[in-house]
């Protein structure tokens, strides 16, 4: 028996063209434009925990004026598809008076189990210009933020709590290498993993989705990051905490080359093992979750391959044996 709703976004994909559906969906973002006839036209992207979808409304619809980012609305709505994407017309929509949270995208595991696995790195931290480094730095309010934060804006983890998950997925990876391979600095390469993206707390801000800041777009995280770890290292210095200048170049370096070329935004390359891991378990963490996003939201009509998405230059093959 065919489902009369309501839809989550991941159940909409799997439906056929001209099938009519209604649901509940946060408004993450709009656009205004016009049509070749001149009629105004809106387009909403909504989204839930499943996922997100574009919208169309048109300017017959009544509450036009009331469709802003964060708004749960309620909405009767036509599959359909554009430019091979899957897309809804909203045929009638209704404003809802509940709270954003359920309808945000969160990471796999719940925020008490990131948090408890956060804690357990941070102690196991052994070197003490390093841990006395990471408590300056994730300190109460920086903890409050860099648990809620989100990753990215679009490419991976682009959600609450995904900074948390992602730099935890990256030291989990660190973690497995050092275990493999000797002499490897771990109390390094650890602290550096926790720190990569520390700068994403000053390049993002979050309401319903995350967009950048004007200090984000101008500087990016690698700069704010970076900025972040020597200003802390300053001040333990002025408290007589001597930090070795060795150790602060390569933590240092750890953070400013983990894109791992001068193309992805890195000013250097990384140059000593703990910094090519650390770029390399980062870019894995990132790809893997694209990998398996691209299977699990791919909207496009193709049984085998997604759309092509042209941040990547390719296909994706998301058929599952």
């Amino acid at each position: 028996m065919e489902k009369k709703g309501p839809y989550t976004v991941r159940e909409l994909k799997n439906l056929s063209p001209g099938t009519q559906f209604w649901g509940k969906y946060l408004i993450l973002g709009k656009n205004l434009r016009k049509t070749r006839d001149g009629r105004e036209i809106i387009d909403l992207r909504i989204g839930d925990s499943t996922g997100e979808i574009y919208s169309i409304v048109w300017e017959s619809c009544t509450v036009n004026g009331q469709l802003e980012a964060g708004v749960v609305i309620g909405l009767l709505g036509d599959i359909g598809t554009y430019n091979q994407r899957l897309q809804v017309t909203a045929k009638r929509i209704k404003i809802l008076e509940e709270e954003a949270g359920p309808y945000l995208k969160k990471p796999q595991a719940s925020l008490e189990e990131l948090i408890g696995m956060f804690e357990q790195m941070l102690q196991s931290i052994a070197d003490p210009y390093l841990k006395e480094l990471l408590q300056r730095v994730f300190n109460p309010e920086t903890r409050t933020r860099f648990f809620q934060a989100p990753a990215a804006k679009k490419i991976h983890h682009n959600y609450y709590g995904g900074l948390l998950e992602h730099s935890l997925s990256v030291a989990g990876l660190c973690n497995k290498v050092a275990d493999t391979y000797p002499d490897i600095n771990r109390d390094l390469l650890l602290s550096g993993a926790l720190m990569h993206d520390i700068g994403k707390l000053a390049e993002y801000e979050m309401d319903v989705a995350p967009n950048y800041t004007p200090e984000g777009r101008l500087l990016g995280h690698i700069v704010l990051g970076s900025e972040l770890v020597a200003d802390k290292i300053k001040d333990m210095k002025k408290e007589g905490i001597e930090f070795p200048q060795e150790l602060e170049w390569m933590l240092k370096h750890l953070l400013v080359s983990h894109h791992g070329s001068l193309e992805f935004g890195s000013p250097v390359l990384p140059l000593f093992t703990e910094a090519y891991i650390l770029y390399a378990m980062d870019n894995l963490d990132a790809r893997i979750y694209v990998f398996q996003n691209k299977i699990e939201e791919d909207d496009g009509d193709d049984k085998y391959f997604s759309k092509y998405d042209s941040f990547y230059g390719q296909h994706f093959f998301t058929y599952r044996y």
